[in-house]
C-alpha cells in the first residue's frame, strides 16, 4: 500500500487539473479552520493540490491545517490521541472555532476513532472521508504494521468503532486500494467519479464534490 503521492499531485497539475476544478466559492463559504489528515504512508503534503484549490478560490491559507502522523509505527488510536491534541490546539488558535476535517484513506479511521472514543466530535462540525476503509480493505493483508492491522477488515479496531465517528463519506467503485470499494462507504455516501485511490487527492471533480459537502 506504499504510493507515489507527490507524483500524483505532480501529475495533477501538468495536466491541468488545477485549473479545470476551481470552485470559486470560498467568500460564501464560513471560513473555519480545516484540517488535512493524510492515509496508510503518506504526509500532509499529499493534499498540496487541494489545499491550492482551496486558496485559489479564495479560502485563507492561515486556516488550513495539516496534520502529520507515523502510519508505519503508530495504530491509528495511538495517531487518534495524537490527532486530538492537534485539533484542540488548532481551536484554541481560532478563538475555540470548531473545526472541518478532511481525510484520505487510513486518515478517515484515525478521525473517527477520534470523534468516537475521544470525544472529538463536538468540536468538529463536518468530517469527510476520502477513499477511507471504514469496514475495512483486503489490501491491508499486503502489509505489516499497526495501523495495517487496525485496517484489516474484522480488525478490533474497526468492531470496536462499530460504525460511530463517521459523517459524509465519498468512495470511487474504481478505487482499486479499498477493496471491496464499497468498505468506503460509511454515514451520508457520494459516489465520485471512477477514479483510483492516489487520484481522489487531485481530481478535479473530486474536490468540486468535497466543496459542496462542506457547507
Amino acid at each position: 500500500m506504499r504510493h507515489s503521492y507527490r507524483q500524483a499531485v505532480k501529475s495533477a497539475f501538468a495536466l491541468g487539473l488545477f485549473a479545470a476544478g476551481v470552485v470559486l466559492s470560498g467568500a460564501a463559504m464560513a471560513q473555519e479552520p480545516v484540517i488535512f489528515v493524510h492515509g496508510y504512508s503518506g504526509s500532509s503534503s499529499n493534499f498540496d493540490a487541494m489545499v491550492a484549490r482551496f486558496t485559489a478560490s479564495g479560502y485563507p491559507r492561515s486556516k488550513l491545517y495539516g496534520f502529520n502522523y507515523n502510519s508505519f509505527m503508530s495504530s491509528d488510536r495511538t495517531s487518534a490521541a495524537s490527532l486530538n491534541s492537534f485539533i484542540n490546539s488548532v481551536r484554541a488558535s481560532n478563538a475555540n472555532q470548531p473545526v472541518s476535517v478532511i481525510a484520505h484513506s487510513n486518515g478517515g479511521l484515525v478521525v473517527r476513532w477520534q470523534r468516537a472514543k475521544l470525544g472529538g466530535a463536538a468540536g468538529m462540525r463536518r468530517f469527510i472521508t476520502l477513499g477511507t476503509p471504514h469496514k475495512g480493505t483486503t489490501s491491508a493483508y499486503g502489509c505489516y504494521s499497526p495501523a495495517c492491522f487496525d485496517m484489516r477488515p474484522g480488525s478490533s479496531f474497526i468492531t470496536q468503532l462499530a460504525g460511530a465517528g463517521c459523517d459524509r463519506s465519498l468512495w470511487s467503485a474504481n478505487d482499486g486500494v479499498i477493496l471491496p470499494a464499497s468498505n468506503a462507504q460509511c454515514g451520508v455516501n457520494v459516489q465520485t467519479a471512477s477514479v483510483g485511490h492516489i487520484s481522489l487527492l487531485t481530481d478535479a471533480s473530486v474536490y468540486n464534490q468535497v466543496r459542496a459537502q462542506l457547507p
